[in-house]
């Protein structure tokens, strides 16, 4: 891709990215939340693939500035889904949903307060990161999806279920979320099932999320046994599933 090209997909992320935290800070709204992180990982998942070509090693420390807001916002989100997390399982403890509620109210209170410094932070973060772009070349692309692709298949050999698995589900969802400037490159060197990844990232997910919200509840000593043994035992059909999907990894993404 052409320096002009990269930067117009650099400007279109950008643009995705702006809109919800403008909106959120306007409104408070947690959806908003949610949606610039999601635009935050695409844009970080894009720059990480521009970051192969030597020349644009330098990107993610121009990054940075947005690394901040989207930290914040975690710790708002954290706060959002553990309250949610009390409400749906019951959870009898309210010093922990009084924490929770707090962490909240003051997350939200300053991202709003400090709203328009972040965006104007984000932007100067655009500013500089076109300016410092340069083109990307079809094969490192390649090479990039190769050894990623490469990687993945070895550890869906012997898959092991701990942090490490919820880390190849973000080396499948850094070549999805970059598969549509990355396809030219690969579309006949690299063949993959998008499909396929997608759906075993999405199990590999709500996996994660599963360990999450029993990390919460046991962690408080006051969640509800029956409610941890159904997310535990939900955790075994899932491991079985994945165990299942990534089986043949590589012949299973290129069929």
């Amino acid at each position: 891709m052409k320096k002009k090209e990269v930067q117009k997909e650099l400007n279109k992320l950008f643009k995705k990215m702006k809109n919800p935290v403008k909106n959120f800070v306007k409104t408070g709204n947690q959806e908003e939340l949610h949606q610039f992180r999601i635009q935050v990982k695409k844009l970080k998942a894009m720059l990480i693939l521009c970051s192969a070509e030597s020349k644009n090693q330098h990107l993610l420390k121009d990054f940075k500035p947005v690394k901040k807001a989207f930290k914040a916002a975690g710790e708002i989100r954290n706060a959002h889904i553990n309250l949610k997390l009390a409400e749906k399982y019951n959870l009898d403890d309210a010093d922990f949903t009084n924490q929770q509620q707090i962490t909240l109210n003051e997350g939200v209170e300053s991202f709003k307060n400090k709203g328009k410094k972040k965006i104007g932070s984000i932007k100067k973060a655009q500013v500089v990161l076109q300016k410092n772009l340069h083109r990307l070349h079809n094969k490192t692309i390649r090479n990039f999806y190769q050894e990623k692709l490469v990687v993945m298949d070895a550890f869906f050999a012997m898959p092991v279920f701990d942090e490490e698995l919820h880390n190849a589900r973000k080396n499948i969802k850094l070549l999805l979320y970059n598969r549509k400037i990355a396809v030219k490159a690969i579309q006949h060197k690299t063949k993959f099932d998008a499909d396929y990844l997608d759906d075993l990232q999405n199990a590999i997910g709500e996996w994660h999320d599963h360990n999450l919200a029993i990390e919460t509840l046991a962690g408080t000593g006051k969640g509800e046994f029956a409610a941890i043994m159904d997310l535990k035992n939900s955790n075994a059909e899932l491991e079985k599933a994945i165990l299942e999907k990534s089986y043949n990894f590589m012949a299973k993404l290129t069929r």
